[in-house]
């Protein structure tokens, strides 16, 4: 059994079709959101792969050690492990991004790491810009990870690892932080950072009261 958890999204829409084409009725989909429950409850599940393509789960470590391989498709490069990937790529300025194929280990993005694709930033992208860029450049690698593993081919094995530890949702909440001693150019990159249709975007707290940047009327990509 092969097993694919995703979101209920476009994108992963792409990566089922990619994986039912390559494993046929081997291959087990589950597909939520992040306040479902774990889909499986059966500690004695035995599968040959898991595959993890926008997860709405973290995928816990006895299935991970159950199963012969375990894959994940992460949609940030090396330098940018856990939440927020984009959005911290942006605040820091990147120069470049990408996505990483990584094997999964119990802790979340710090696996060793397979492959990934990078591509030059345009400076000015902003956080929906980027998550499109990354996704179509995601689709590619799951497809030729899916495609290699299917063929019985070995996997390759990159040179990087992790840059640092896995980005926190404290750590993305912390930036959506604005203060009045911030410099013009603090806010500027921090508003640019957490702006996404659908999500609160920085916020100033101001003797009890909230200010939120705007945000963009309309539903996100997904």
């Amino acid at each position: 059994m092969i097993l694919l958890f995703a979101k209920r999204d476009r994108f992963s829409d792409e990566a089922v079709a990619v994986a039912s084409a390559a494993f046929g009725s081997a291959l087990v989909v589950h597909r939520g959101v992040r306040a479902d429950p774990f889909p499986i409850a059966d500690r004695g599940t035995k599968v040959e792969l898991v595959l993890s393509f926008l997860s709405p789960w973290i995928v816990p470590g006895w299935l991970l050690a159950s199963a012969a391989r375990a894959i994940n498709f992460h949609p940030g490069s090396h330098r940018y492990p856990g939440i927020g990937c984009y959005n911290f790529a942006l605040y820091e300025a990147a120069a470049e991004f990408g996505c990483t194929c990584h094997h999964m280990a119990e802790k979340v993005d710090t696996g060793a790491i397979i492959t990934e694709r990078l591509f030059p930033t345009q400076g000015l992208e902003t956080v929906e810009q980027l998550k499109l860029r990354t996704m179509q450049e995601m689709i590619g690698l799951f497809r030729e990870i899916v495609t290699a593993i299917a063929a019985g081919e070995p996997l390759p094995g990159a040179s990087v690892t992790w840059e640092r530890p896995p980005f926190t949702r404290k750590q993305l909440e912390a930036l959506r932080e604005i203060r009045p001693d911030m410099s013009k150019e603090e806010v500027a990159r921090r508003v640019r950072a957490v702006t996404y249709p659908g999500f609160p975007g920085a916020e100033l707290r101001f003797h009890g009261v909230s200010f939120l940047s705007e945000v963009p009327d309309r539903d996100p990509i997904a």
